[in-house]
């Protein structure tokens, strides 16, 4: 049973290996010809190249899924093509303990996704923006992270800042104050803040009273302002919520809720990264289903397209729902959960009718 299991692993190890080549050599290919049109005199074809390596374990992350689940499909289709499931089966192996092989991999390889979305993810994205825009510009880039052109609120107050550093300074903030009614009452410009002693320090700020009949005119050398966001999350803002690992997103989200900000976009992410291997294997239960059942003898061209299938449907599915939770308010989980439950409800009556 052993050796059995080592065959039917090896199987769709190879497989599934072999897709995510494909697709991430394909998308390589087509992301560096769309990289062409940035190209200028300090950023070269070379730099490009580099560049797209240095993103590469994030597209391998991002096609992982669609990989699994058409190697699953590959690995235990050429199988059933040569009759080697139905000796298994015949041998008295059942297809829950066939699936259960062919899942070994499968859960090696979503260890490791976890682990490099948790750990390194940010990181590379990170290398690799810093290294594009120092070829770009023909400057050395800040050693620490910035985020560009923010937009913040709390209340009736919104903040603009230029850039905004993750080791506590701020340069080119604006607040501009509004009243109940949306009228403008103040308007407060610095060009540095730092975060001092738990609050932010504007240097040299320069504030505006607008009053009804006059303009108000302050300058103040140092100014306490309740900015609504700590340096620890500063970095956060210049990344989409898909380079963001899980821990990251939790804390987020927890501190934008405790500020009464909207917080549903990273929720949403953090429960499709943690949530991804119930997806994954309810797609793989899918797809192994089809292997006993109605894909049992087709070629493997067949069995790709209807992998793909149904991995863009989860994927567009969850796309779907995703916006929809936020907008009528259930929790962002439902939206990961609830395709993944169909899809694994029905490989296991698929599974049960074969067998």
């Amino acid at each position: 049973m052993r050796l059995l299991g080592r065959y039917l692993s090896r199987s769709v190890l190879t497989a599934t290996l072999g897709v995510l080549l494909v697709i991430v050599g394909l998308d390589y290919i087509f992301t560096l010809l769309e990289e062409l049109k940035r190209l200028t005199d300090t950023y070269t074809l070379i730099n490009a190249s580099v560049y797209l390596l240095i993103r590469l374990p994030e597209r391998i992350y991002l096609f992982l899924p669609v990989a699994i689940l058409v190697g699953v499909l590959i690995g235990l289709g050429s199988l059933a093509s040569t009759s080697e499931l139905t000796v298994m089966r015949a041998a008295g192996v059942s297809i829950p303990r066939l699936i259960l092989h062919a899942s070994r991999p499968v859960v090696v390889l979503l260890i490791l996704a976890m682990l490099v979305s948790e750990f390194f993810l940010l990181h590379w994205a990170q290398t690799a923006d810093t290294y594009r825009w120092e070829n770009r510009t023909g400057r050395q880039a800040a050693t620490v992270s910035t985020a560009r052109d923010l937009w913040l609120k709390e209340d009736n107050a919104f903040y603009r800042i230029n850039v905004a550093r993750d080791d506590g300074r701020l340069l080119g903030i604006t607040l501009y104050e509004l009243s109940d009614d949306w009228q403008l009452q103040k308007r407060v410009t610095a060009p540095e803040a730092e975060f001092i002693d738990g609050d932010w320090q504007l240097q040299e700020a320069r504030e505006v009273i607008f009053n009804e009949d006059q303009l108000q005119e302050v300058t103040h050398a140092n100014l306490v302002l309740p900015l609504p966001i700590q340096p620890e999350f500063v970095a956060l803002q210049a990344y989409s919520t898909g380079d963001l690992p899980p821990s990251k997103l939790w804390t987020y989200g927890r501190y934008l809720e405790s500020r009464g900000q909207p917080s549903g976009f990273y929720w949403l992410a953090f429960w499709q990264k943690i949530l991804l291997p119930v997806t994954v294997f309810a797609v793989v239960i899918l797809g192994a289903s089809f292997t006993f059942g109605p894909l049992r003898s087709v070629p493997a061209g067949t069995r790709v397209f209807h992998g793909i299938i149904i991995g863009l449907s989860v994927k567009f599915a969850q796309d779907l729902l995703g916006p929809s939770a936020l907008l009528w308010g259930f929790t962002p989980a439902l939206a990961v959960l609830i395709p993944a439950a169909v899809c694994a409800v029905w490989g296991i009556w698929l599974i049960r009718k074969a067998g």
